[in-house]
């Protein structure tokens, strides 16, 4: 990380923050922190908390979170002051992983997202470089088909799953599992695979997220006819919350497994470590972009950094699939919205499934927050703690 100082910070009082959903369709709303910290001359950071829970969940984090304060105490400047905020915010806290709870720990994600950004914009470098990354080649994305609208027979999905290999993705992903149908949920979820396997022939990368949906006695007989698919990996069968029943699944499968999109310590790694085969870290369910990047470091398994959601987490994940050195490509929620790039002004540049990272400082973006689909629905002041005088 880079350590050069930044704006000078006596004046220093704490920091503004507004968020702003964005309306993406009936499946789906992204919500965007934007912060400015007090000194820093009309700079903003931003950071993503999507799919923290319910609008009135998030805003109740938030609201606490204004109530506590920052606990700072006479910072030297303001780079310090954003170091000494992210380090109270993630310590090792002994209630860290029970309150404030999913949401909290997402929200304080995209909190720490928007402080990361804004120090790297105000030490004028990209979050890579402020990172400690090397200039980054173009970053190599997969196509998560699960919010793209279409439909969701094995014919529906085979068919999206056509139009993203048609915009120059090489690797796909489906939930296959997921939604009800005609036919017991397994078979169904098989037949979904079976169909885009038909549509994008052998030589595409594969990927099966079960997101939880069966029982092990429903998986067990899957295991022979989903490692014929030839599948690049299988994904959440069973959760790293629960490392004895992912030994048993480890056991009875060679095919390669993923998981850890809500790891948030790297104790959550470690326990896991040798049963799977790619870490998922997910910049906001882990707490921030440098939380990610511990994850990322804690194990043994290849990287594909988790991001399903918006343009402000899609930059964050690129800056860190960069400076992480990840081996899979990262993912992208292909297909919900055509504008989605419009709203950071551009700064999301994918074409024929990989994405430039901007030259900019920071993530490089700025919120469009005149977009017809954004809404702010929250601001707050959260006042740096300073010592009484003697």
């Amino acid at each position: 990380m880079n350590d050069s100082g930044g704006a000078t910070g006596e004046g220093m009082g704490g920091e503004t923050w507004e968020l702003f959903r964005i309306a993406v369709g009936v499946r789906a709303e992204w919500l965007v922190l934007r912060l400015r910290a007090d000194g820093a001359a009309g700079v903003y950071g931003y950071g993503e908390c999507s799919d923290a829970g319910p609008l009135a969940k998030v805003v109740a984090v938030l609201d606490a979170a204004v109530r506590r304060g920052a606990r700072v105490q006479r910072p030297a400047g303001l780079r310090d002051a954003l170091a000494a905020l992210h380090d109270a915010e993630f310590g090792e806290a002994p209630d860290r992983r029970t309150e404030p709870s999913f949401a909290g720990v997402t929200v304080a994600g995209g909190m720490a997202q928007a402080r990361t950004d804004l120090a790297a914009r105000l030490d004028g470098v990209p979050l890579w470089s402020w990172m400690g990354g090397a200039p980054p080649a173009p970053v190599e994305l997969y196509a998560n088909l699960n919010r793209t609208p279409g439909g969701s027979t094995p014919r529906e999905v085979a068919a999206t799953a056509e139009r993203a290999l048609a915009d120059g993705f090489g690797a796909l992903k489906v939930a296959p599992f997921d939604a009800p149908g005609d036919r017991p949920l397994p078979e169904l979820g098989l037949a979904r695979l079976h169909a885009v396997r038909q549509a994008v022939g052998g030589g595409v990368r594969l990927m099966a997220d079960a997101h939880e949906r069966l029982t092990f006695d429903e998986l067990v007989p899957l295991l022979g006819p989903l490692s014929e698919l030839g599948l690049h990996w299988l994904e959440d069968a069973v959760c790293i919350g629960r490392p004895r029943e992912l030994a048993r699944l480890r056991a009875r499968t060679a095919i390669p497994l993923a998981g850890g999109e809500f790891a948030c310590d790297p104790a959550d790694v470690w326990n896991v470590d040798g049963l799977i085969d790619v870490l998922l870290p997910d910049v906001k369910h882990a707490g921030g972009t440098l939380e990610a990047a511990r994850l990322a470091a804690a194990g043994t398994a290849r990287i594909s950094v988790h991001n399903p959601t918006g343009p402000v987490a899609t930059l964050h994940s690129a800056h860190l699939s960069s400076v992480c050195g990840a081996a899979e490509p990262m993912e992208y929620a292909y297909g919900p919205t055509a504008w989605r790039s419009d709203l950071v002004r551009g700064a999301e540049r994918v074409e024929r499934g990989r994405l430039t990272l901007p030259d900019a400082p920071g993530t490089g973006l700025e919120l469009d927050t005149a977009h017809p689909s954004v809404t702010r629905v929250w601001s707050g002041r959260m006042e740096a703690h300073r010592p009484a005088r003697r």
